[in-house]
């Protein structure tokens, strides 16, 4: 029995009266549910009908959450009880009490999806919050490869492991693993469980097209929708290699420090390359290097990148994501497989448009070096060597102000688009360093100030993309 075949069968039985359970049966059913940490929307639309029948349900609630000591299992507690608070009418209130649990669990795919619900109670006639008929392709067409994991999407979008690549015989059982089918199938079912649903860009933006409108687009996505495919024949079209984290730089939204992969594990991601990653990459039509450090600081992403020629990869293009220190005309020139315009994609992290906001933001950076290299970038895109130039930008209480100027800097040197989203917590913040940084946050001193900034009539430009901010443009400061 699925789910929410329990939920609606508890919900009808106890309304009917044949089977009376009480409030702790009904908080262990939910928490048996909620136990494998996902977002459970079957369970928050149902706390109202056992609300409405247990009445003493919010105080069954409050008396676990004081004899619960496991932090995980107190979390989704007092997360029950604020949709309680929502199930009788309180959203506002309800809103207001999540927001600190939000800000601690930023990762959380279970709290993000309460969030999102809450939010769809006060703002119903919004079609974001309705993902019932919505399609996302992004499962089914890519594969992040991290250190130990892969994710059918960006980790901090979707948690969930699809399994560790340097352990399996072939990269095409983790590709199609139980776990990757189970995050195909929650796309198709509608309930996007697996989704942290409020860091999404595509989600946040609404932007993700219905299920009709991706079936039309090829016959390939009609047999997917139609016939519920969560296995697939056909590798990922993009792969994004994210498993070595050297940098040039210790960005403090990304790590503590500076960091360089050792030769133990070059050596491992060595082999990881030769047995999954190269074999892989020849059924692929994009790879992205990198979503974890920065590829030309890396010895392993130099020396793939200086493989995947064009004779042995023909189909493959790149996607470039750097911070932009390292590229250089005398780096461009070692690697003769970026040429020719088989960069299609080039990212550049740009966390501020002054000097001393990206210094700070981007230690070990020297904003006179990055002015140069920003004048190449915009060269190599001029003559074509690049197909599309991004600027993006991580939104915090240091930078917010700079959003404006960061569009003219992207105008100034040919940036096709720029690219705004909410500053995520990696684990290198405390939660109240993460709440001193999360300036979107309602209760954040200075919030009233950030919902001017998003005013600017320069973040209406059409190369900007606001995505999970988008919605603050039409915001008032108080």
């Amino acid at each position: 029995m699925t789910d929410q075949a329990v939920i609606d069968v508890a919900a009808a039985e106890d309304a009917r009266d044949v089977y009376a359970p009480s409030a702790n049966d009904i908080i262990d059913l939910m928490m048996g549910i909620l136990a494998d940490g996902l977002d459970h929307p079957e369970v928050w639309s149902q706390v109202g009908t056992f609300l409405e029948h247990l009445p003493d349900l919010p105080t069954a609630l409050s008396s676990r959450i004081d004899r619960t000591w496991d932090v995980a299992d107190r979390t989704k507690l007092v997360v029950l009880l604020i949709i309680c608070f929502a199930a009788r009418g309180q959203t506002a209130f309800a809103l207001e009490q999540i927001e600190p649990i939000s800000i601690q669990n930023s990762l959380s795919t279970l709290v993000q999806g309460a969030v999102f619900y809450l939010q769809s109670l006060a703002d119903p006639e919004n079609p974001k919050f309705d993902l019932s008929d919505r399609f996302c392709a992004t499962p089914f067409r890519k594969f992040d490869v991290l250190d130990g994991s892969t994710h059918l999407c960006c980790a901090s979008w979707i948690a969930e492991s699809a399994g560790d690549l340097g352990a399996a015989d072939q990269w095409q059982d983790v590709w199609n693993s139980e776990t990757a089918q189970n995050i195909r199938a929650s796309i198709l079912d509608g309930s996007y469980r697996y989704c942290n649903k409020t860091a999404c860009p595509q989600i946040g933006a609404s932007t993700l097209p219905t299920k009709a409108e991706m079936a039309a687009r090829s016959e390939k996505w009609r047999d997917i929708i139609e016939n519920e495919r969560s296995e697939l024949p056909e590798g990922p079209e993009r792969v994004t290699l994210a498993y070595d984290n050297s940098c040039n730089l210790s960005c403090p939204s990304c790590r503590t420090e500076k960091y360089g992969a050792n030769s133990a594990d070059r050596e491992r991601f060595d082999r990881l390359q030769e047995n999954a990653i190269l074999p892989m990459l020849a059924h692929s039509q994009l790879v992205d290097v990198t979503g974890s450090g920065d590829p030309f600081a890396s010895k392993n992403f130099r020396h793939l990148m200086q493989r995947l020629t064009a004779e042995d990869y023909p189909n493959l293009r790149f996607q470039i994501m750097t911070n932009g220190m390292l590229v250089t005309p005398r780096e461009w020139e070692r690697f003769p497989s970026l040429h020719d315009g088989r960069v299609s994609f080039m990212r550049v992290s740009l966390d501020a448009a002054t000097g001393p906001t990206h210094e700070t933001l981007r230690r070990g950076a020297r904003w006179s070096v990055m002015l140069d290299n920003l004048a190449f970038i915009s060269e190599l895109r001029k003559q074509g060597q690049i197909g599309h130039l991004d600027f993006a930008c991580t939104v915090q209480v240091d930078n917010y102000k700079e959003m404006g100027d960061l569009v003219d800097l992207g105008r100034h040197y040919g940036a096709d688009s720029v690219n705004f989203l909410r500053i995520t917590n990696w684990g290198t913040f405390s939660a109240a360093e993460y709440a001193h940084a999360a300036v979107f946050m309602p209760s954040h001193p200075q919030h009233a100030d950030f919902l001017a900034a998003m005013q600017d009539p320069r973040l209406k430009d059409p190369i900007v993309g606001l995505h999970d901010l988008s919605g603050f443009v039409a915001a008032k400061a108080a």
